[in-house]
């Protein structure tokens, strides 16, 4: 059977594609899927806090912004575990879902502990010491609007009549247990059935 100078020069080139997902069974697409979701979930939920805080005037305190860095780091490290998972590195897969589940316990910490103010009200006073070190980080300058820490911890605003705090926890451990099962797959990249 004679093949045509276009059918040469194309199939060489798909089996190269690193996108490939059909010649290697062991890796189901849904890890690329379950890692782009967790991103754009990030997206979705920095902002609602933004509209959060210029529809309601709610100024975000020290651990608010420090829940909102929880949720960029989340962002930046689903998507290079995306990219792992394309690129078939099982090292970058790994890698970046790791140090996101370690993002996402950073931001539940800072979670449980903003749910521990909001039931002991009378533990804040006036200006944060860890607000004025926040503000003065080179990050909150790139993006003041979503990092600076002008708010009080006591001051704790509500939607759908659940505080913030509380609805960051449960987002953050959704998408903790989104990047948890996509783990097993990150092993599994690179190896064929």
């Amino acid at each position: 059977m004679v093949r045509g100078a276009a059918g040469l020069l194309a199939q060489p080139m798909f089996r190269t594609l690193p996108m490939s997902i059909s010649r290697n069974r062991s890796v189901s697409p849904w890890f690329l899927i379950i890692n782009l979701f967790v991103a754009l979930a990030c997206v979705a939920i920095l902002g609602g806090a933004v509209w959060v805080q210029m529809a309601q005037g709610a100024l975000p305190c020290a651990l608010c912004v420090l829940q909102r860095m929880a949720y960029l780091g989340v962002l930046v490290l689903s998507l290079l575990a995306a990219l792992g998972f394309a690129l078939r590195s099982p090292a970058l897969a790994r890698g970046a879902l790791w140090l996101g589940l370690l993002a996402v316990l950073a931001g539940l910490v800072f979670a449980a502990q903003h749910m521990w103010l909001f039931f002991h009200p009378a533990q804040t006073c006036g200006l944060d010491p860890l607000a004025t070190r926040i503000n003065a980080w080179r990050v909150t300058a790139l993006a003041p609007w979503l990092l600076r820490a002008d708010g009080l911890c006591s001051d704790i605003p509500d939607l759908f009549r659940l505080p913030l705090p509380l609805l960051s926890g449960i987002g953050l451990a959704v998408l903790g247990a989104l990047m948890g099962a996509c783990l097993p797959g990150a092993r599994r990249l690179g190896t064929r059935r």
